[in-house]
């Protein structure tokens, strides 16, 4: 059975109609509760499961629609839907300053308030795996002052720059090979640029990353490291020869 959204809403304006809201309730959603005042609405959040909140804009509190809807975001990290009634439709600038995941006018169909808490629910879902993978990413990938520590399988190897031999693209994916072996990331290669020091890596070419201190000699337009004849592209040859003095 299909999990229900469940729904706080704070209003004293009833701004969505009573007939809408059943209906709302025979559907995938859930009005758990409805609520008149910002502290009790805060107490609500505190004590149960919500995960999105419907916010009067206009309510008449110690707490105003736009305080609480603060709150909601920063303290309970939960999306919120602004409810509008007719005498404040004009001030987009104020509501936009809070950043809420979606506004309901007064009288909109059951339709669009459907749609618009349907939307809200699948952006906060996607924002909230972004910032899963994300730090999946950073917890994989740990930079240090001198080194990156190096998953592979479910193993860190503590890896410094200058046991770092080059990077290369694979599709979606980048090797990194190293003195201690080769270690694959379901990252993009340009991803891998600022979390290496500059000084000491440069991307020569769109599939590879390589560590300066570690050119062995060159032939042609190709550098040579660890016995592997890499790539130059045309924009990178005078940065990259002109680091290497001849005679």
């Amino acid at each position: 059975m299909k999990k229900k959204i469940r729904i706080l809403i704070v209003e004293d304006e009833y701004v969505i109609d009573e007939e809408i809201l059943c209906r709302l309730n025979e559907m995938d959603i859930e009005i758990t509760k409805t609520v008149f005042h910002s502290r009790i609405a805060i107490q609500y959040l505190t004590e149960s499961e919500i995960d999105i909140v419907l916010i009067d804009a206009n309510i008449k509190d110690d707490l105003d629609g736009y305080q609480l809807a603060r709150i909601v975001k920063k303290e309970f990290h939960k999306p919120f839907i602004y409810l509008i009634s007719s005498g404040i439709q004009d001030n987009i600038e104020k509501l936009n300053e809070s950043n809420p995941s979606g506004i309901i006018l007064q009288n909109s169909s059951l339709k669009q308030i459907y749609f618009s808490i349907a939307l809200a629910i699948c952006n906060d879902q996607e924002s909230s795996e972004n910032m899963i993978s994300n730090a999946d990413e950073n917890t994989s990938l740990n930079l240090l002052s001198n080194c990156l520590f190096l998953k592979k399988n479910n193993h860190f190897d503590r890896v410094s720059f200058d046991e770092i031999f080059w990077l290369r693209a694979e599709n979606n994916y980048t090797v990194i090979h190293t003195l201690k072996g080769d270690y694959l990331y379901s990252m993009v290669l340009k991803k891998f640029v600022e979390k290496l020091p500059q000084k000491q890596f440069l991307r020569v070419h769109r599939s590879y990353i390589i560590n300066l201190h570690k050119i062995e000699g060159f032939e042609g337009k190709m550098v040579i490291i660890d016995n592997q004849h890499i790539p130059v592209a045309k924009n990178c040859y005078k940065c990259v020869f002109d680091l290497l003095p001849t005679v």
